[in-house]
Parts: C-alpha cells; sequence; structure tokens
C-alpha cells in the first residue's frame, strides 16, 4: 500500500511523509486496542469454536454475533440490555458498550436438556469439563492479590495486566449434597472500571489491599 501511494505522489519528501502519517495511523489503532481487552476467557472459547473471534470490553454490543447469544436476560426492570452467550457467559452493556462480563464455574453440572431446577438426583448431572478452568485462572484472570471471608465462602480480587479486574466469589457447591461431596463455586465478575464489578460494599476494600484503592 505504501509503495503505491509513494508512486502516486512521485516524491521522496512527500512519500516519506505519507509512510509517517500512515505509521502513526497504526499506532493509534494499537492504542485505542489497548483499551478494549479481552473479556476473560473468550480468546479460549474463539479456539474451541475454531472461529478466532472473541470479545472485548468497551466494544459495541452490536458486535456479538447473533449465533452466540443463548438467552436475554434481566438487569433490574430492563431486559436487553444483558445477555447468555452461548457458553454461559453473560455479559453487560448498559449503554450499549460491553463492561461487565460474568461467568460462573461449578464442578457438576444439569445433563444436556435439564435445567438447574430439574434436577432432582445424581444421574441428572455430569462433571463440568471447563471446570478446569478453575486451575488457569492465574494465567486468564491475572494474579490473586487479595483476600477476604465474605458470606459463607471467601472473596478474592485478580487484577490482570491489561488492566481488566475480577472479583471471584467461591461459595459451596450447589449440588454438593445430591453428590455427597463438598466442592466450591466460583463466580467470576470481571470489569475494567470497578463500579461495573458491582458489590461496592466489598471492591474498594480489595482493591485497597491490591493496591489500587
Amino acid at each position: 500500500m505504501i509503495r503505491n501511494l509513494c508512486r502516486s505522489l512521485r516524491g521522496a519528501g512527500i512519500c516519506a511523509m505519507a509512510v509517517l502519517v500512515i505509521s502513526g495511523s497504526f499506532a493509534e489503532q494499537g492504542q485505542a486496542a489497548d483499551k478494549t481487552p479481552p473479556v476473560p476467557f473468550e480468546k479460549l472459547y474463539a479456539a474451541e469454536r475454531g472461529d478466532g473471534k472473541y470479545l472485548s470490553f468497551n466494544v459495541f454490543s452490536g458486535e456479538i454475533p447473533g449465533k452466540r447469544i443463548k438467552a436475554l436476560l434481566r438487569s433490574g426492570q430492563v431486559v436487553g440490555d444483558r445477555i447468555l452467550l452461548a457458553e454461559d457467559v453473560a455479559v453487560y452493556f448498559p449503554d450499549g458498550y460491553i463492561v461487565q462480563s460474568q461467568v460462573r464455574f461449578g464442578k457438576y453440572i444439569p445433563r444436556a436438556g435439564l435445567i438447574a431446577g430439574a434436577v432432582a438426583k445424581r444421574d441428572h448431572l455430569v462433571e463440568n469439563p471447563r471446570y478446569a478452568l478453575v486451575e488457569q485462572f492465574d494465567q486468564i484472570l491475572g494474579k490473586e492479590c487479595a483476600r477476604t471471608e465474605y458470606a459463607n465462602g471467601f472473596a478474592a480480587l485478580r487484577i490482570k495486566s491489561d488492566g481488566v479486574m475480577s472479583l471471584v466469589m467461591e461459595t459451596a457447591g450447589l449440588y454438593d449434597p445430591l453428590v455427597n461431596e463438598a466442592t466450591t463455586t466460583y463466580t467470576v465478575t470481571s470489569a475494567v472500571q470497578p463500579v461495573f464489578i458491582g458489590n461496592q460494599g466489598l471492591v474498594p476494600d480489595l482493591m485497597k489491599i491490591c493496591g489500587r484503592g
């Protein structure tokens, strides 16, 4: 592209200026891209699908492919500013741009075709293949920098180098009585801006421990 532009401009000085302008444009695009870090786990799911396409924070919700939308979720009185993706990740976009994601990892999940409310016995459950991602939290979400007891479990904050913060709530497994096993469910809420993580009675204190308060 630059070579053809230089030929059309027919001048070394103008050509050099064109290179600088175009290079600067690419640099600006790169800087803009830095402000839209990937939503956690999205790159892994893109690799599973084989399409290489993943969602990022602060991008327009209209970029979400319709085939990936599993359900419309309610946010207060509003329906449609929060959706559930096919991978069971909820993304929130109150003003049209993605600002929050939330996903839950339980060791056991209902068999295909069953909803959570229909589970009544052990045979209704299968092990969750994505539960293994818990072991990759350090790489995907960043190192844990704060932890505290919360309710009947624990709350931890992780902050990645790209600016994404993740509040990880650890609670007893929903189906523990059915499987006769003590498991842990991890609910991960992620955002670039702390206000969108929610739980403002907890997050500011964790951020202070992490040196971000």
